[in-house]
């Protein structure tokens, strides 16, 4: 469980946490403030009135009153989340009834008595999620109904009468200690106090559960899960084949051999006009030198004096030929080294 590489399974969105947490802190600040008025004397009650101070009274009030609005803002949306989410319709279908919750409220008597050594096989609900979810659907609509009559008397009297006021005070009450008992003895200890999750069952605030823990509350759902993997995985295999293939060709379409210009042939390079410049001018060079040597040479056997000017001159005639005046220098440095001779 403590494997951080271990598969995990949502059981709650982020969505739905916040509306879980909403929930929670407006029910408790209620119960408190609540009961704090109909119990002004008891030690608990005076011990709060006497950190808040002078204004403790009328600031219970107010605090009461605005995690009331939160629970009915909470409540409302969750109502719209289950009506126009695709998700919310679902969890509703889920936490619905069925005959087999009979079946496993018997089986789950049974085995804590020790009548069977075998677990009751849950779904994503058991009987006892789904009776806490629909009590607090009944709840929030009893205490905000009888809420509302209490906090706009002025509006209500006249309707109601003195005997109506009553009524909605005592069924107010009496279904504040009904809600606290269900959510701190019956919630509390199924979330905090249950062996199989003590201290806490986590899933509140990180969202999910670890397999090993499905595989102890929701048998049957993971069950379900895998059936659908298995079933998903030739098409989930078979599309992730065909992307490697995609990108392959993708890939392969990127790196292609260079075509020349005229031809569009792979393998055949044209000269930049940088190189055909560059290698026109080392054969005016090569063209050169050997012209100068050829004019050495036949002066020599010649025994003329005369033999620079005829070479200055055919220097003279190679250069504007080809256009390059790059080594008249090299040119002077043979005529000199020529006349010493």
């Amino acid at each position: 469980m403590n494997n951080s590489s271990e598969k995990t399974y949502i059981r709650m969105t982020l969505n739905e946490r916040i509306q879980h947490f909403l929930l929670l802190s407006s029910f408790i600040t209620l119960v408190i403030t609540g009961f704090a008025l109909k119990f002004p004397e008891s030690l608990w009650v005076t011990a709060i009135f006497k950190l808040l101070g002078e204004n403790a009274f009328e600031l219970r009030s107010v605090i009461h009153r605005i995690a009331a609005v939160i629970m009915v803002a909470v409540s409302l949306y969750h109502l719209g989340y289950i009506i126009f989410h695709r998700r919310g319709r679902q969890l509703v279908k889920d936490l619905w009834f069925k005959k087999s919750d009979i079946a496993d409220l018997t089986n789950a008597f049974k085995y804590y008595i020790g009548k069977t050594t075998e677990r009751p096989k849950f779904d994503r609900f058991s009987y006892i999620e789904k009776a806490e979810y629909w009590a607090v659907v009944w709840g929030t609509i009893v205490m905000g109904g009888t809420g509302s009559v209490l906090w706009f008397e002025n509006t209500f009297l006249p309707v109601i009468s003195n005997s109506g006021m009553n009524l909605a005070t005592a069924i107010h009450y009496y279904e504040a200690i009904l809600a606290s008992l269900a959510i701190f003895v019956w919630h509390f200890y199924f979330v905090i106090y249950n062996p199989d999750v003590y201290p806490m069952n986590k899933v509140w605030f990180r969202g999910f559960l670890t397999r090993e823990e499905m595989e102890l509350e929701h048998p049957l759902e993971l069950e379900r899960i895998d059936e659908m993997e298995i079933k998903d995985e030739p098409l989930i295999t078979e599309e992730r084949e065909k992307s490697e293939e995609e990108e392959i060709k993708e890939h392969e379409g990127d790196v292609e051999p260079e075509k020349t210009e005229l031809t569009g042939e792979p393998g055949t390079k044209e000269n930049t006009p940088a190189e055909t410049t560059d290698n026109d001018e080392e054969k005016k060079i090569v063209e050169l030198i050997v012209t100068l040597e050829k004019a050495v040479q036949e002066n020599q056997d010649a025994g003329k004096e005369s033999s620079v000017k005829n070479i200055a001159a055919k220097v003279k005639i190679s250069t504007n030929g080809t256009g390059g005046q790059a080594d008249t220098g090299t040119v002077k440095e043979k005529s000199k080294t020529e006349e010493k001779k």
